[in-house]
């Protein structure tokens, strides 16, 4: 029994640690176009948003099926009202505006970009610097979609977070191991060309599950002003 629950430390320890090497950053890379107003970015297509949360527990992970479409769809209002907030102009992707373009095209379109937006993520958080030298795109393709041409960029909205139960928050208290916690991706891509403009990434810790606005939205405001997005090229730049 005490093998077992050594084994079970040190796995939970394990994961938390992977977690909080790979979340606990808080930072935004961009293209220098953005920031200088040479690429000025006025409207903006939402990809449909994509969260995962899962549980912790003592005897181990589980996802929260039910939780997490919720919570994914929180972020979405979250990010679109701060942007609209910059004065962004919001579209999106699934609409097929005046293109006459049917559902299932617009589907498929719409999977052919997320997937190349998956096998481009490991690589991008891993270098995300790279952004600012214009070393990932997504392709020309995003030109298909019926929302680019009245879109200056794409934004994927991505989160996730891991939430511990009351048992695994007491353990983790007396002999450490995994942390609440949640990071919210917020991905950017010139509407016509594919290519990765920015990058914003924001981690947070425990609580992040009920209020989006109370997790994310000052340092979201503060990554947009950085960037000089919209309305935020109004305020004082933050260092």
């Amino acid at each position: 029994m005490f093998l077992a629950f050594a084994i079970a430390t040190f796995i939970f320890t394990s994961a938390s640690t992977a977690f909080a090497v790979s979340l606990r950053l808080t930072a935004s890379y961009f293209q220098r176009k953005v920031s200088s107003g040479k690429f000025p970015i006025h409207s903006a297509c939402m990809m449909p948003p994509q969260g995962s949360l899962t549980k912790i527990s003592v005897k181990g992970a589980e996802g929260m099926t039910k939780e997490s479409e919720a919570w994914t769809l929180a972020l979405e209002a979250f990010v679109e009202s701060h942007l609209k907030a910059d004065g962004i102009a919001i579209n999106f992707a699934t609409s097929p505006l005046s293109t006459g373009a049917s559902d299932d095209e617009i589907r498929r379109v719409i999977s052919q970009v997320e997937e190349k937006l998956d096998n481009l993520s490991p690589l991008m958080i891993k270098k995300p610097r790279q952004i600012a030298k214009s070393a990932y795109t997504l392709g020309d393709q995003v030109g298909m979609l019926p929302c680019s041409e009245n879109s200056d960029i794409l934004i994927f909205v991505q989160g996730e977070g891991q939430v511990l139960t009351g048992g695994r928050a007491t353990m983790t208290l007396v002999i450490g191991g995994p942390a609440e916690g949640a990071v919210l991706l917020v991905t950017m891509a010139d509407a016509k060309t594919g290519e990765i403009v920015g990058l914003i990434k924001i981690y947070t810790d425990d609580g992040f599950f009920g209020n989006a606005e109370e997790a994310f939205g000052q340092r979201l405001d503060e990554h947009l002003g950085i960037m000089n997005i919209g309305a935020a090229r109004k305020k004082p730049k933050v260092r």
